[in-house]
């Protein structure tokens, strides 16, 4: 991978055409711009995007975090906001993101991360060749590609809620999160208790090393990476 295609979600046509131009000038492609959801979803239907640049403060029924989560796309993003507090960051950070871009844009902070997005798209790229795995402690190892837990060389048996909920701890690397995030991510806004979630988190721990899955007083859960 020698460059990057582009798509710019921004529902602000002059932010979108000025933001457009700045990385154009530095030498990347822009493939489309896409102003609401629909637009969004028709171009990563019909283009070769391999990065996002979703603003988050979208006025739509969805927000640009939770519209990406909707394209249920591995296209890395980068997002757009102009302020970064706690919540949003919280809940950003469970799509992994490739990193935030402050509004309006500085064109030095616009080219770190674009320099660093297509350095991790091509790190990536060439570990996904040779069948990436990703080290998660304890010499446990997550193999990407199969969607599955090693111990050394002996598959880890896991169910579905627990794949999901140690794939959530992954993509946190090493960052909390919260219980609520878990609630809402796994059991997909459904209203459960405590205990439901307090189970799984039991279940999981138990299937792998002792410590490798830290609790957070009452914030959430991280794990040791």
């Amino acid at each position: 991978m020698n460059n990057l295609n582009i798509l710019i979600v921004e529902d602000e046509s002059l932010v979108a055409m000025e933001l457009s131009n700045s990385i154009t000038a530095l030498g990347y492609n822009v493939v489309e711009f896409a102003t609401n959801a629909k637009m969004a979803r028709e171009f990563m239907q019909n283009e070769a995007i391999n990065l996002i640049l979703m603003d988050i403060n979208l006025r739509e029924s969805l927000d640009g975090i939770d519209l990406y989560k909707s394209l249920r796309t591995k296209t890395p993003v980068i997002y757009l906001t102009a302020y970064k507090d706690e919540d949003t960051i919280s809940k950003a950070i469970i799509t992994n993101p490739l990193g935030y871009l402050i509004k309006p844009h500085n064109e030095d902070e616009l080219k770190a991360l674009l320099k660093l997005a297509l350095y991790k798209l091509q790190n990536n790229s060439q570990l996904r060749d040779s069948g990436e795995r990703i080290d998660i402690g304890k010499k446990y190892f997550y193999h990407c590609d199969e969607e599955k837990v090693y111990l050394n060389d002996t598959y880890v048996r896991l169910t579905k809620k627990e794949l999901q909920l140690l794939k959530l701890l992954i993509n946190a690397r090493g960052n909390i999160v919260s219980y609520q995030t878990i609630e809402n991510e796994i059991w997909d806004n459904e209203i459960v208790g405590n205990s439901s979630v307090r189970t799984l988190i039991y279940r999981l721990r138990g299937k792998l090393a002792d410590d490798l899955i830290k609790s957070e007083f009452n914030h959430g859960l991280k794990l040791e990476v």
